[in-house]
């Protein structure tokens, strides 16, 4: 296809070629951020065993009647945290327990320290300390149940599930594969290093970028270097490419209409199939996708602003479909401009990177200056020219690891 398409267009294409990779198990300790492969549910209850809620004394039924309540007799053992030591108590009896020990057999509620009165190895417990509704005691599997869901297919794994899925007796996750990038730059006058500037050359800005937005997307990139513009550099990169285990490719820079722009054509000649190369939005007018055998190709601009658009836009997402996330775009919410927008041309969706802040309640966001990092993008759709203050715009949130969205 050689006309720009529409971005949702764009997915369609790139999703129906995302085959989910393969899964793996690994260890608790390596799940954070990886994305379950399947439905992940507690093998164990939690809690375990019927615990105290407080410190104080378990107390059995009944009791002697006493003018203020009831009073039991203290048995010598006592129940604190991490003890198994089964402990029966018999009725009109009470031992001392701490928070998180294991209430003994025939303990009916836990009083707290602060409500009862010891005195001659007897507890005296007030007569609303009885009455509460609040035993003081959560029973085994009160707050999670074996067999409770702990997180879906697709899930991007945070702290908190790894906390939750150990403590219901999970070792080893099935996760999908981390995607294998590499990803290269072509210009003839970029250079890795300022040791090799010269007037005419510069650093290759785009390496340190990829490098870091991929593992973003949970994603393992590796950098194969800076290619000159030439059919025959281009060339022996995709014919190498071609035996490569890659995922995904990621090229930035060739994609324009000029004399040295030959990075589409290199593409075709060695056998890659181009699905689209031409997005109606920019940055993006310039944009490839394809399939080199079974890797997925991306060929995106040069200018780094484009570079970390679009992986916010398509690229990114594309990484998160292929581990099996079911809403892998960015996170979307509507804003108030801070100021007056004008659109030049207007013929086109145009994505510019915005700063995102709150204000008496509403979401706010104004365009980035030339250093600042963006937090979001912000969407100007075709058509309209002027955007004053207060408009309100659709943005997309800068991808960030918690977003599982």
């Amino acid at each position: 296809m050689s006309h720009p398409l529409d971005l949702p267009i764009a997915h369609e294409i790139i999703a129906a070629d995302a085959v989910l990779l393969g899964g793996e198990a690994v260890s608790i300790n390596e799940a954070l951020k990886r994305v379950a492969k399947s439905f992940l549910s507690a093998k164990v209850p939690q809690p375990g065993y019927d615990q105290s809620g407080r410190d104080g004394y378990a107390i059995a039924a009944d009791g002697d009647a006493v003018e203020t309540g009831r009073r039991f007799q203290v048995i010598g053992e006592e129940a604190p945290a991490g003890s198994i030591k089964k402990i029966i108590l018999s009725e009109g009896t009470a031992c001392r327990i701490m928070t998180g020990g294991m209430v003994p057999q025939g303990g009916v509620r836990v009083v707290p320290q602060e409500d009862c009165m010891v005195e001659g190895g007897k507890v005296t417990v007030p007569a609303h300390a009885l009455q509460r509704k609040n035993t003081f005691i959560q029973k085994k599997g009160e707050q999670i149940a074996e067999g409770d869901l702990l997180a879906e297919a697709g899930t991007v794994l945070q702290p908190e599930h790894l906390a939750l899925l150990a403590a219901t007796g999970h070792t080893k996750i099935e996760v999908y594969r981390k995607p294998r990038v590499g990803f290269f730059c072509s210009g003839s006058e970029l250079v890795g290093s300022p040791e090799q500037l010269v007037p005419g050359l510069k650093i290759s800005t785009n390496r340190y970028l990829l490098g870091g937005l991929i593992p973003q997307f949970l994603a393992e990139g590796e950098d194969l270097g800076i290619v000159s513009d030439t059919s025959e550099k281009l060339g022996l990169m995709f014919d190498q490419l071609k035996s490569a285990s890659f995922d995904v490719v990621i090229s930035t820079g060739g994609m324009g209409p000029g004399k040295y722009d030959l990075l589409e054509e290199a593409f075709y000649l060695a056998g890659g199939k181009v699905l689209f190369r031409s997005l109606n939005m920019r940055p993006g007018r310039s944009a490839l996708f394809g399939r080199l055998g079974d890797t997925l190709v991306f060929g995106l601009p040069g200018p780094p602003g484009a570079v970390r658009t679009l992986m916010n836009e398509m690229v990114g997402p594309a990484l998160l479909r292929l581990q099996g996330m079911k809403n892998c775009g960015p996170v979307a919410m509507q804003a108030r401009l801070e100021q007056r927008v004008d659109m030049k041309n207007n013929d086109v969706l145009h994505l510019k990177a915005g700063i995102l802040s709150f204000a008496g309640g509403f979401a706010c966001v104004r365009l980035a200056g030339r250093l600042e990092i963006a937090t979001c993008f912000i969407l100007f759709p075709p058509g309209r020219s002027v955007y004053q203050p207060s408009s309100e715009v659709e943005v997309h949130l800068a991808y960030s690891p918690f977003a599982s969205a």
